[in-house]
């Protein structure tokens, strides 16, 4: 970057400010690179709830309403005369409502739709291209644009939504564990597995191809990440790498063991 710098005030002056003008883009584009990297944390940084990497917590609500925050979300909470509404800005919630007083009909409103809680114990989630939410008591209404219900789940039933669609899907087996600070795979690819414990990590958490394909099953405490990554790499006769990447970014990767 020095070396730019200096060649760039050794030119004519013309040419000095188109040089000095592209230095500047290609600085701004890495910051932006940067921003683009880290997701959409700068969202939760204003939440009236949020919650960091690998932390969890649980808020009672004003109406006796319990909000559990899983890693890295974000919420804002807004309660008024008609209506009780929580807003997933990012991660995911458990939510068990309480009966109001005031009857105030309850929402989850999330970057890909909203929800409608008829007296329930749910999950929602975001993820990058969709929303989604899992009923383990009660009911949850998913609505369309106009507030009119598009799809009600009841217990053991899921779906995953977008403003413009939404379909049934079945409830993830043991998807609430994180509510006890534990992650319980059964037959599920490495890939995906490490996937989903990336969300627990400050770095990213990756396979190469040659592995995805493999199969993990287990209940893992969240507490020790590497931990888990010492006993998967060991039941799968797997070694671990961490490579630094682009501004400075590590990424654990897992890959074949060496014979």
């Amino acid at each position: 970057m020095r070396a730019a710098l200096l060649r760039a005030c050794a030119q004519p002056r013309a040419a000095r400010r188109q040089a000095l003008a592209s230095l500047c883009l290609l600085l701004a584009g890495g910051a932006g690179f940067c921003m683009i990297e880290r997701g959409t944390a700068w969202r939760g940084w204003v939440a009236d709830y949020r919650t960091g990497i690998g932390q969890r917590r649980t808020i009672a609500l004003a109406d006796g309403t319990e909000l559990t925050l899983n890693t890295a979300s974000a919420v804002n909470i807004d309660y008024s005369g008609a209506q009780r509404r929580i807003t997933l800005l990012a991660g995911e919630i458990f939510i068990a409502t309480a009966r109001d007083a005031a009857r105030r009909p309850f929402f989850v409103s999330t970057p890909y739709g909203a929800l409608q809680a008829l007296g329930t114990r749910f999950t929602v989630r975001v993820h990058d291209r969709y929303a989604s939410a899992g009923v383990l008591e009660g009911a949850v209404a998913v609505l369309d644009e106009a507030g009119g219900q598009r799809l009600v789940l009841r217990p053991g039933e899921a779906a995953h939504f977008t403003p413009a669609s939404q379909h049934r899907v079945a409830l993830t087996p043991y998807g609430g564990a994180w509510l006890n600070g534990m992650l319980v795979a059964r037959d599920m690819r490495l890939d995906a597995f490490l996937a989903e414990l990336s969300r627990y990590s400050e770095h990213p958490l990756t396979c190469t191809p040659a592995v995805a394909g493999l199969r993990v099953s287990g209940s893992y405490p969240l507490a020790d990440l590497d931990a888990i990554l010492d006993a998967v790499c060991a039941s799968l006769q797997l070694r671990r790498d961490t490579v630094t990447r682009f501004w400075g970014r590590q990424v654990a990767k897992v890959q074949l063991a060496a014979r």
